[in-house]
């Protein structure tokens, strides 16, 4: 029964192709003319054919647009890590600068008091509080430092040492409310002394001006020959205010120091003691 069956398929088979053969040689030379057969078939194949020819556009489109959109989002990263390195790098030469330029002030610092043998060192800490009043150094006394060398930085005095330990010291600035300076006006050679008060954040008050010394705002304030600790002609800040007393036998002023003491990192000592005792 099953031989049977694959013998019908088989000439069945072979009878529409011998059919199909007679078609192409009978049609062979009429090609000029489409059969209504053809005509039928060509309308329901030809829209399909369009409709899966833009279908298949289309997705080709969509996947050349996802593959785009990858392909910007691997370049976007590429750029973001190119600005990151490059942001980094920027942050990295601003503060070489920044070090650079503080640099630069010690070595015209040094250059401006070429007398006073110095020593470079670090700020390495500080005591509570915005103002660097009372402070520590990354030298001691392996470096030779001791207690009553002056400290200078900026364009100016900074303060002395009050300790000292085999690799530190501790510095006493000027605007600490417990520091005293004997000092003079530059321009008149006027006397003075400067001391700093809680109450002047990062500035100093000058007390004991001779009521008849012709002081003015913008005079410079310098260390005088009278200190026990500072040698003299250092430059400490310029007056910026003014005050009669009273008795009118003396006056006092507010000095705005040359030295930032809210931004010390780099100071120099002066590895001599002014005065030994």
């Amino acid at each position: 029964m099953l031989k049977k069956k694959k013998f019908q398929v088989k000439y069945i088979l072979l009878l529409m192709t011998l059919i199909c053969l007679v078609l192409i040689i009978f049609t062979w030379e009429s090609r000029s003319k489409v059969s209504p057969v053809e005509n039928s078939i060509a309308c329901v194949v030809v829209p399909i054919q369009k409709g899966v020819n833009v279908f298949g556009d289309w997705v080709i489109d969509k996947v050349n647009f996802v593959k785009n959109i990858n392909s910007l989002e691997s370049m976007n990263k590429e750029l973001q890590d190119e600005v990151d390195k490059l942001r980094y790098e920027n942050k990295i030469l601003q503060q070489d600068k920044i070090e650079l330029d503080r640099l630069r002030d010690l070595y015209e610092l040094d250059k401006k008091y070429p007398s006073y043998p110095k020593i470079g060192a670090s700020v390495i800490g500080k005591d509570a509080g915005n103002w660097y009043n009372v402070f520590e150094l990354d030298k001691g006394t392996d470096d030779g430092l001791k207690v009553n060398m002056v400290v200078i930085a900026g364009n100016g005095l900074v303060g002395h040492i009050f300790e000292v330990g085999k690799n530190y010291a501790k510095v006493k600035s000027i605007i600490d409310d417990s520091s005293k300076v004997s000092a003079k006006i530059l321009r008149t050679s006027d006397t003075c002394v400067v001391q700093g008060e809680k109450q002047f954040s990062g500035s100093c008050k000058v007390d004991f001006i001779e009521g008849s010394a012709s002081v003015i705002k913008g005079d410079e304030i310098v260390t005088s020959h009278l200190s026990e600790i500072y040698p003299p002609g250092i430059l400490i800040g310029t007056i910026k205010d003014i005050k009669e007393n009273p008795n009118k036998l003396n006056k006092s002023a507010i000095i705005e120091p040359v030295v930032d003491f809210k931004h010390l990192e780099e100071v120099l000592v002066i590895n001599q003691v002014w005065k030994e005792k």
